[in-house]
């Protein structure tokens, strides 16, 4: 396989690869001039280049061919989830890239209790570009601003996505994959709070559920990600 780097700008001959990308090539894979490798832009370009040159903290390169791959929007869909404590979060951002979300937004609720900051979500940006290496994905999962659940109401509500909220209930729909433009709303540990439900319901947000079980936040961001994508 393709050893593949992320650079986010491929209009040059010559790109060149910085940063932790070129840590990487340099002191990692220990790349030498004439290899072969793979570089995405994350916006749909994909370029198959050489090394020509290493130097302490740069790798230049010369693109051979270049593609551009449409971004598929049939199934777009945006997760909106209250960050889980910990390495929890890293986890989902990374496995939400690999299913090929389009957008992760960090839910803020009446219960949440982790509020990434902006160096968090430089982290998470970087943990997006380590999780499409490995996966070959060509466009980059955004990672948003934290918002509240009002706000985002109100911005699908503008927009006319679809807006599903899991949450148990007594008659919930099961999810399902559908065409267009879907939100994902996903609760805290303890779940949306009562007035977070009636405020969803009066966005005629769709209330869905797992089968007899109360999942993590982790977990149903992942479970209702593939059934929604399948």
């Amino acid at each position: 396989m393709t050893d593949r780097f992320f650079c986010a700008e491929l209009n040059s001959k010559t790109p060149i690869l910085t940063g932790m990308e070129a840590h990487h090539a340099i002191h990692v894979l220990r790349l030498k001039p004439g290899q072969s490798i793979e570089i995405f832009d994350g916006a749909g370009t994909v370029a198959e280049a050489l090394v020509e040159d290493l130097q302490r903290d740069r790798v230049v390169t010369r693109t051979m061919t270049t593609s551009f791959h449409k971004k598929p929007t049939q199934h777009a869909l945006t997760v909106a989830a209250v960050p889980p404590k910990g390495d929890r979060l890293k986890w989902m951002v990374e496995k939400l890239t690999e299913l090929g979300v389009d957008t992760y937004v960090p839910l803020q609720t009446e219960r949440s209790v982790v509020d990434p900051r902006k160096s968090k979500l430089d982290r998470l940006a970087a943990t997006v570009t380590a999780a499409m290496k490995q996966c070959g994905r060509r466009w980059r999962m955004e990672i948003a601003v934290p918002q509240s659940l009002k706000s985002l109401l109100l911005q699908c509500g503008n927009s006319g996505d679809t807006i599903l909220l899991a949450h148990p209930g007594d008659t919930p729909e099961p999810a399902e994959a559908e065409v267009g433009r879907r939100t994902l709303l996903i609760g805290p540990e303890g779940g949306f709070t009562d007035s977070e439900v009636q405020l969803a319901a009066s966005y005629n947000v769709r209330q869905i559920a797992w089968p007899d079980s109360i999942l993590r936040i982790e977990t149903a961001a992942i479970a209702f990600t593939v059934r929604l994508l399948r």
